[in-house]
């Protein structure tokens, strides 16, 4: 990723990157699957382990996993912002357990068969990342989860000396372990790899902002958003006035420089979570998720004070016409744009450099 961050100096890709990734839509879902079926089987895990007794780890572990991941499942699915501490805390409760239980068989009570059924779930770990993280840190993760359980090993070694079936479950293991994490890297680079090409395509290429199709795919997301948990959602539409001049007078180098300009003095304005777009020419657009009118038209008519600042020799004065919309429950992507483009228009007619608003 560090030639992406090359590529585009000075641009804020998380956003892009966080849309782009083809996991980042089924997380949550995925999550409300697994959290209830992992309840499910710690609690079957506890009862059937009853009647032969239960090690100190199990009985410290199971009972609270089993009610945990029903707590978290139920406050991922009331609440669905809240993935960003649940998914987190649920896949370190598993590690946890995980850590423990092979810590206590290696190093106070080794199994007479090698290794417990509770070693067959450290992959679930590794690829558990890979799912619910982002790809760098999931594999640093697997690997150093798997740089965790050496030491053990070796301690267990020194405490207790090992059996045949000892040394053979953990020669198993550690290969395993080690395949699954070389896999996980394998998978990681392809991801990568993968994100690159996407972002290429919705990058444009002169300013290094998104592009009109990636404005189609953010603007469906955050629309989604709108009509499913209603959450505020503003466009913001711009062009520069008189470029067309600009390109005759000066020539498409100068015109260039001048679309850079703005990008820049755009990206150095907005919040994180905001996006610029170039729609093409001279045009440009802004989405602001949770962002209502009242707020949007004050940055609009900030943006605008920016661009008369703007000095692009041998450029005298830039100027540009706003249009500003609220998205509302029955919007589109399509009428969303039309109703902020018939904004700006608006703004052009009236004599341009300024902010208009699209009624709600």
């Amino acid at each position: 990723m560090a030639s992406l961050k090359g590529r585009y100096t000075g641009l804020n890709l998380s956003p892009t990157l966080e849309l782009l990734d083809p996991l980042n839509p089924v997380r949550r879902q995925m999550a409300l699957w697994l959290l209830p079926l992992g309840s499910l089987l710690a609690g079957a895990a506890y009862w059937a382990s009853r009647p032969g007794g239960l090690d100190p780890v199990d009985r410290i572990f199971l009972p609270p996993m089993a009610l945990g991941f029903l707590a978290f499942a139920a406050l991922l699915w009331r609440f669905p912002t809240s993935a960003r501490w649940v998914i987190p805390g649920a896949h370190a409760l598993i590690a946890l357990y995980l850590l423990s239980t092979l810590t206590y068989q290696l190093l106070f009570k080794p199994n007479p068969l090698g290794l417990s059924p509770a070693a067959y779930w450290v992959p679930f770990f590794y690829f558990s990342s890979y799912l619910f993280f982002p790809a760098k840190r999931a594999a640093r993760l697997a690997l150093l989860y798997l740089l965790t359980l050496f030491p053990v090993a070796l301690l267990g070694l020194m405490r207790n000396p090992f059996q045949p079936v000892h040394w053979n479950a953990l020669t198993q293991f550690f290969g395993a372990n080690l395949a699954y994490v070389g896999l996980l890297y394998l998978l990681v680079r392809l991801k990568e790899g993968y994100m690159e090409a996407q972002l290429d395509a919705y990058t444009d290429f002169l300013t290094g902002l998104r592009n009109r199709r990636y404005l189609e795919l953010i603007l469906e997301r955050e629309l989604f958003r709108l009509q499913r948990y209603g959450r505020p959602l503003s466009l913001v539409l711009l062009d520069l006035d008189g470029f067309k001049a600009v390109n005759d007078l000066h020539g498409h180098e100068v015109g260039d420089r001048v679309l850079q300009a703005l990008a820049q003095r755009l990206e150095a304005h907005l919040r994180r979570s905001d996006r610029a777009v170039r729609l093409g020419g001279e045009e440009f657009a802004v989405v602001l998720p949770e962002t209502e009118l009242p707020q949007a038209l004050r940055l609009a008519e900030r943006l605008r004070r920016e661009v008369a600042l703007l000095k692009v020799p041998p450029v005298e004065g830039l100027s540009a016409s706003f249009g500003v919309a609220q998205a509302g429950p029955t919007d589109t992507p399509l009428t969303l744009l039309r109703r902020a483009d018939e904004a700006m228009y608006r703004a052009k007619r009236k004599g341009k450099n300024r902010v208009e608003a699209a009624p709600k």
